[in-house]
């Protein structure tokens, strides 16, 4: 069925389409429209309408509580005006300027996957041209003076400058997503379409599904919860040699470096989440540095020097500790200075290998050269 225009709004873009169809918020159920009853009170399009966000259902205690340090914010842009169906107790949609491609997927037969793609597409403009009607509004509170319509919802972390991202799907695709940090996890977050005023609808299992179908109130006053994806926060740590002196052989023609090797054990909850060992070599005295990141925010951090070659010593402890953070790069710093032993090296290979139970080992086979190390 198709709706044409005399006078056609201002903003406006295409034809309006109506499949007279039901929009599940979010991403719900379609079903065919009933039409009036008598029973059923039509939209009142003059009446405002209003949504609350919450980052997380509620009932997610353990994610909730994380995300209350999160400071999630809401923007809302406006996708689309709610236009009445005459004879029928529900509306379609005017898709406003810039997102006229939704039509291309909004259809009678739209799935929950085409709803999908249109938050995609409708984020793909928003996010780079479109200007929201209500932004920076903090997770959980109403936000209201809203018209009737569609809207597409992002969710972000208040304060972070870089906060889109992409997501790959099963499919190998992927999708726009916006992300928040608490202080251990990053919160991933898909763009989402919903539609006000709506209804609902009792599923089988008990939930209730807002939805622009069946019979009851229309609900100008809404409540969602979000399903971000949770995972944890990365940071780095930094390891900082200071050789204060190197053993220069002068007889040496091809002099090897002296090599320093780090054990680093990281342990969160009682459980390592990460272990490798890096290494620094100096062919002069002064200072190197190695970063090693990929270990989870607030985990305790232990480095270990287990290799100083045979002809320098550690001023320093051989064991340092830190607790890795969000914002910055820990450090821990090792000093070492050449003995006087001036013990004969080489160049050697260095083979590391971990058995469980025993830890970090390493053999290392020098070759026929003199040169010191």
């Amino acid at each position: 069925m198709e709706i044409k225009w005399r006078n056609r709004p201002s903003g406006f873009r295409k034809r309006l389409v109506c499949p007279l169809l039901a929009f599940a918020l979010v991403f719900g159920l379609i079903a065919v429209t009933p039409g009036l009853s008598g029973k059923a009170e039509a939209v009142d399009f003059d009446k405002k309408c209003s949504v609350t966000v919450a980052p997380v259902d509620p009932k997610n205690t353990e994610l909730a509580s994380d995300l209350a340090n999160a400071d999630v914010v809401i923007d809302l842009y406006k996708v689309a005006d709610a236009v009445p169906v005459e004879g029928y107790d529900t509306y379609t949609y005017q898709f406003l300027e810039g997102y006229g491609k939704l039509e291309d997927t909004y259809k009678e037969d739209t799935t929950n996957a085409d709803w999908r793609k249109m938050a995609q597409t409708a984020a793909g403009y928003a996010l780079e041209k479109g200007t929201p009607v209500k932004s920076d509004m903090p997770a959980g509170t109403a936000i209201d003076g809203l018209d009737c319509g569609l809207y597409l919802l992002i969710a972000r972390g208040r304060g972070i400058e870089n906060y889109q991202t992409t997501v790959r799907q099963e499919d190998g695709t992927e999708n726009i997503a916006t992300v928040a940090h608490s202080q251990r996890f990053v919160y991933t977050y898909l763009p989402e379409l919903i539609s006000l005023p709506s209804k609902q609808a009792q599923n089988a299992d008990g939930s209730v599904t807002n939805t622009t179908a069946g019979n009851g109130e229309w609900q100008y006053a809404m409540s969602v919860s979000l399903k971000p994806e949770q995972d944890p926060r990365y940071g780095a740590i930094e390891i900082v040699k200071t050789l204060q002196s190197y053993n220069y052989n002068a007889n040496a023609q091809n002099r090897n470096p002296a090599e320093f090797v780090f054990q680093i054990e990281a342990v969160l909850n009682g459980e390592n989440v990460r272990s490798t060992t890096v290494s620094l070599s100096f062919t002069e005295a002064g200072q190197k540095s190695a970063i090693v990141d990929q270990i989870p925010v607030g985990a305790h951090v232990t480095v270990t020097e287990v290799y100083s070659g045979s002809s320098y010593e550690l001023v320093s402890d051989r064991e340092q500790t830190a607790t890795v953070e969000a914002a910055d790069i820990v450090s821990v710093e090792f000093v070492n200075d050449y003995n006087e032993t001036n013990h004969g090296g080489g160049s050697a290979t260095n083979h590391f290998e971990y058995e469980a139970g025993d830890g970090w080992s390493w053999e290392r086979v020098p070759d026929n050269s003199t040169s010191g190390e």
